[in-house]
């Protein structure tokens, strides 16, 4: 199989980053690329997905990457995980082609965020808002890899496995189809076992924080889901979650002592970023955040929360007061327009800077969740898919099937807009389709 023969199983498939926010991969996988670097990091605590993924589809995996390297024009081939995940790189170097290396990292966060990874294997500095193909890096997820290799053996992406854990019976890794409810998933490992439970939809730091019953309802695993963590009403995480807006400006004025910490520990920063979010505590304190300069490095956040939930000794919330920053400033249509380079005296003590896992699950309190070993559980066949047709960056897909349609697993249900920047989607159940605005249902007959 040729580059453009890779290219447009990819794009048939509906192969996308499945570690982040869903770029389609027959773009990213279109750029040469000097270096790639297969992602297994897995960045957040308590997700083992990535981890599963390496151990039980290693051939397929090291097959995959070594094609990429190919089709991309790589010079060096590498594989990234934790050196903690033994029996993932025991069954890797088993397989892994000699053109190919591995890299243990120690056991830090963000290990698995792309930036961080790129400079640790190569020691380049992604821009600001650039991306690793800026710097000739290619960054891609394990589990992005070998749906893409499936895809190269026809195979479309209709399932996803992830990670279920926190208060829940028997927490899992479950493979289910895409669209397959959040309930159901909760329900095949035996339920939640929290009074008042709240969840969390992907990582403890980033995932989103779902503690409304009608909006779990509708939930649904996605292309990009890494997990479902239960955790009960009141943690900090969800305490924390619930702070309005205006609340975060009064306690910032009122607390925040301006001690750079958390500019000092943000992997960002780190990295030689000009973004300092002490200056972006003190601008949005002062009610600032539209009219001063340095209110625009929000613009450089990753939202990974070591600033709020590591480094602020006030206990004050950087990376939220980031987020609603960003959003401000992108409602009014206003850009970021300073330094575009790096600085290579950030980057001095960036290696003694980096955030255990352990000390960080301390912070957040998931302690108690992080001896969980989830056990893969065969998942009982769902009876209902709802598909959402947007869970990637671009576009939302379009629907080529109507209401009454019988669909068979594997079927195409909506195509990449004409001249648009999207992903397609398939059926992973036999069933009857219902067409919405958003979503396509498919009920099994």
């Amino acid at each position: 199989m040729n580059h453009e023969e890779c290219i447009a199983a990819l794009r048939s498939a509906g192969v996308i980053g499945q570690g982040g926010a869903g770029f389609p991969s027959h773009v990213k996988y279109a750029a040469k690329a000097e270096v790639v670097i297969a992602n297994g990091c897995e960045c957040e605590p308590l997700l083992a997905t990535d981890r599963y993924l390496m151990v039980r589809h290693a051939e397929l995996l090291a097959e995959t990457l070594s094609k990429i390297s190919i089709m991309t024009g790589a010079k060096r081939c590498v594989i990234a995980l934790k050196a903690k995940n033994i029996e993932a790189a025991n069954k890797l170097r088993k397989v892994i082609p000699s053109s190919c290396e591995m890299v243990l990292l120690p056991d830090f966060y963000p290990a698995g965020d792309e930036q961080t990874l790129a400079h640790v294997v190569t020691g380049k500095t992604v821009p600001p808002l650039g991306i690793p193909p800026d710097i000739g890096v290619l960054v891609t997820n394990v589990g992005t890899l070998i749906s893409a290799g499936q895809a190269m053996r026809g195979i479309p992406v209709t399932h996803k496995t992830i990670t279920v854990t926190g208060d829940v019976a028997a927490p899992g890794i479950l493979e289910v189809p895409i669209g397959s409810s959040i309930h159901e998933c909760l329900a095949t490992c035996g339920g939640v076992t929290a009074p008042d439970p709240v969840y969390i939809l992907g990582g403890p730091l980033m995932g989103r924080i779902v503690d409304s019953a009608a909006i779990l309802n509708k939930a649904v695993v996605t292309k990009t889901l890494g997990g479902i963590i239960v955790i009960p009403r009141g943690h900090v995480l969800h305490a924390n979650a619930r702070q309005k807006t205006e609340l975060l400006r009064r306690r910032a004025a009122a607390a925040c002592i301006q001690c750079r910490l958390c500019t000092e520990l943000c992997p960002r920063y780190c990295n030689g970023h000009p973004f300092e979010t002490h200056r972006v505590m003190r601008a949005f304190a002062a009610g600032a955040e539209l009219t001063s300069e340095s209110a625009r490095q929000a613009l450089l956040c990753c939202e990974c929360g070591i600033c709020e939930y590591v480094a602020c000794p006030m206990g004050l919330s950087p990376r939220r007061i980031n987020i609603a920053v960003k959003n401000r400033l992108r409602d009014q249509g206003q850009t970021y327009q300073g330094e575009r380079g790096t600085f290579a005296d950030m980057r001095l003590f960036s290696e003694y800077r980096r955030i255990p896992t352990a000390r960080l699950a301390q912070r957040i309190d998931i302690a108690p969740y992080m001896g969980i070993k989830p056990k893969f559980t065969t998942s009982s066949p769902c009876s209902h898919v709802c598909i959402p047709l947007k869970q990637h960056i671009g576009a939302a897909a379009l629907p080529v099937v109507a209401t009454g349609d019988l669909v068979r697993e594997n079927d195409l249900l909506a195509e990449i807009p004409q001249g648009s920047l999207g992903a397609r989607v398939h059926a992973g159940i036999d069933g009857i389709v219902t067409v919405e605005t958003d979503a396509i249902h498919i009920q099994r007959t």
